[in-house]
């Protein structure tokens, strides 16, 4: 997917766009996720569209919904969409952080363009 050990680090355009994409996979991925919990708890709960879109975010990042889930099928949703809220956000940091993380660990291996020695090589003369 990115660029290997021992291939050049990517120009700094490039890596811009690469985390663009990866922003907009992020933004996606949480789209996706609001979509299903507006619309869970509109068909669970009856909530206007507003209403279930609010508390699908506040569920998802962890500050609970403004109305409280009246039935038994509301409450189970709201459970398990709270879970999985933990891991959509594990996802969308590790999309968003993969390519930072990348570039940063390979600036460590990558050769220097002037004399084509290894950066750990000079660095221990």
């Amino acid at each position: 997917m990115f660029e290997r050990h021992h291939e050049p680090l990517l120009p700094v355009p490039q890596f811009f766009g690469r985390i663009a994409r990866s922003l907009i996979v992020a933004a996606i991925i949480d789209g996706c996720a609001l979509a299903v919990g507006s619309v869970g708890l509109r068909w669970l709960e009856g909530l206007d569209w507003i209403d279930a879109w609010l508390n699908a975010a506040l569920v998802m990042t962890g500050n609970g919904p403004t109305a409280h889930a009246q039935s038994i099928s509301g409450k189970a949703f709201l459970l398990i969409y709270a879970l999985g809220g933990v891991l959509i956000f594990a996802a969308v940091i590790s999309v968003v952080m993969a390519p930072i993380l990348h570039r940063m660990l390979h600036t460590f291996h990558a050769t220097v363009p002037d004399d084509g020695e290894d950066v750990a090589t000079r660095n221990s003369n």
